[in-house]
């Protein structure tokens, strides 16, 4: 194909006129045939810029929307491991050596290859330098009825549950 051919001459492969003119009239004709609705502000028309009317709108109607409170997280767990990472600004290598572990264990958990167990999250989130706080939320509810932080328990190892917000003990069992 020719397209050095600017001055009206026509390709004799494919049978296209490639002059300027040609050109031109070719671009404005899909331009216009690709508009089927009028462009809502004359002054956006006027300067070349498209429509963003309707995909604003699909926009806000997304942020208005009530947050999916059932979407899962595809990394899980690692998710929180990473979040408390990049919350104190830790390397993978510093968080590791801070919980007693490798670099390639965090890296596992925080890609979702491997699952921690209880003790080593608490590990994890203690290098970090923050509590692992856990709590008990009926299905679709916004609030979770109990919630408490993790600790370890230098005595035995273990971990304890300090309660932050604990069901008071009149609120009676839940309807049914």
């Amino acid at each position: 194909m020719d397209r050095g051919a600017t001055n009206g001459e026509v390709d004799t492969d494919s049978g296209v006129d490639w002059g300027a003119s040609s050109i031109a009239q070719s671009l404005t004709q899909i331009v216009v045939s690709a508009r089927t609705t009028p462009h809502a502000d004359p002054e956006l028309a006027a300067r070349g810029l498209p429509d963003f009317t309707a995909l604003l709108a699909a926009e806000l109607a997304t942020a208005a929307a009530p947050p999916d409170t059932h979407a899962l997280s595809s990394l899980g767990v690692g998710e929180l491991v990473l979040s408390a990472r990049e919350l104190i600004g830790l390397s993978q290598r510093t968080l590791a050596a801070f919980a007693g572990t490798s670099q390639n264990a965090v890296t596992a958990i925080e890609t979702g290859n491997r699952l921690p167990t209880i003790r080593s999250l608490m590990r994890l989130v203690e290098g970090a330098g923050l509590e692992l706080v856990v709590g008990l939320r009926r299905p679709g509810a916004d609030q979770p009825v109990v919630l408490g932080a993790l600790v370890s328990n230098a005595d035995d190892g273990l971990a304890d549950f300090l309660p932050l917000r604990a069901p008071s003990p009149f609120d009676g069992p839940p309807d049914r």
